[in-house]
């Protein structure tokens, strides 16, 4: 139940002076599809010796682009084997899809990773929309509103259920969920709870979510299109008796350090599929001062995480160059929201 909406007033230049100092994060994120287990393995692991905060995978049953007959690698089966191979970077999902797996049964796996990775695990979900996969595998497909139904009362349940007792039984009838004298026992090692982060941009609905119980909210576009969002999501917070300001704003990117031009433009092109002009409007690239200037586009409308497409295991030289030449201009940046 929303409890009574308290607005937030805006704050004024000392307030945003003396606010403490926002931490910035960047991640990365590779999809497993058309890829080797054992190359998607080596991507790991080669972020976990880098300074990206988390690697997140994404769950799809079958590949969304390029060749859909593809191969497609399970998100928590992978993610419990790349916490079992990693022993640093964070583990997650951007995002689980809710209506892959019963909700009670999905709260059960994905403590099992915050258990594996000893509390490396970032619990990203969504409402899931890929119907082709649904009907190849014969899971029924509710309509959004109810899917995203599923997912607010799935959080519902697993803020119960994420008690620290684990001999704690709960009882939850939702519209859509339900457990019966139902334990968790691991529960989780991160206390309360594993981070929760939210993906989706639907206004109406996601974002209400993202506002009830997100540590993190993940959204796409432009900095116009994320400010709009982030205002919103702000705007609902109070709703639910929370701070908008303390819910994370992500959003991904796609950077390469240094000129798109020549080789460069040839390599990302045959990866990627991209002509040299759309590589050059969707990728921030240039030299250090000129990317962080675009991110701070998005800086000044709210956003405080960045997760950066790998595109591919073969780029980890771009990897390498973000984290030493783009990172480090981010410690100490003040947030002007």
């Amino acid at each position: 139940m929303c409890q009574p909406r308290r607005d937030l007033p805006p704050m004024d230049a000392a307030e945003k002076e003396n606010r403490p100092m926002q931490r910035f994060r960047f991640d990365l994120s590779l999809p497993p599809q058309h890829i080797a287990w054992g190359d998607y393995l080596a991507a790991a692991t080669a972020a976990d010796d880098l300074t990206f905060e988390t690697f997140w995978t994404w769950d799809h049953l079958l590949p969304i682009s390029g060749n859909l007959h593809g191969s497609e690698f399970e998100c928590y089966t992978t993610m419990a084997a790349l916490a079992q191979a990693t022993k640093r970077v964070r583990i997650g999902a951007l995002v689980s899809g809710v209506v892959y797996r019963n909700p009670a049964l999905q709260i059960k796996m994905a403590t099992q990773i915050d258990v594996i990775s000893n509390g490396r695990f970032d619990f990203g979900i969504g409402a899931a929309w890929a119907a082709r996969e649904f009907r190849r595998f014969d899971i029924p497909f509710p309509p959004p509103r109810e899917r995203i139904g599923i997912m607010r009362e799935t959080l519902h349940l697993a803020t119960l259920l994420w008690s620290g007792d684990p001999r704690r039984e709960v009882t939850y009838d939702g519209k859509y969920v339900h457990a019966r004298d139902l334990s968790l026992n691991p529960q989780p090692v991160q206390r309360p709870h594993p981070p929760i982060l939210v993906g989706g941009g639907g206004e109406q609905l996601t974002l209400r979510v993202a506002a009830h119980y997100a540590d993190m909210w993940h959204g796409f576009g432009d900095p116009r299109t994320l400010k709009r969002k982030v205002d919103l999501l702000d705007r609902y917070a109070p709703h639910y008796g929370r701070d908008g300001r303390d819910i994370a704003k992500s959003t991904t990117v796609s950077i390469w350090v240094g000129d798109l031009r020549g080789g460069s433009a040839t390599r990302l092109a045959q990866a990627t599929g991209l002509s040299p002009e759309e590589l050059r409007n969707s990728f921030m690239y240039g030299g250090p001062s000129d990317i962080e200037q675009q991110l701070r586009a998005y800086v000044d409308v709210g956003i405080t995480h960045f997760v950066v497409n790998a595109i591919g295991v073969e780029f980890v030289d771009n990897w390498k160059r973000i984290c030493d030449q783009i990172v480090p201009r981010f410690s100490g940046v003040r947030s002007l929201t």
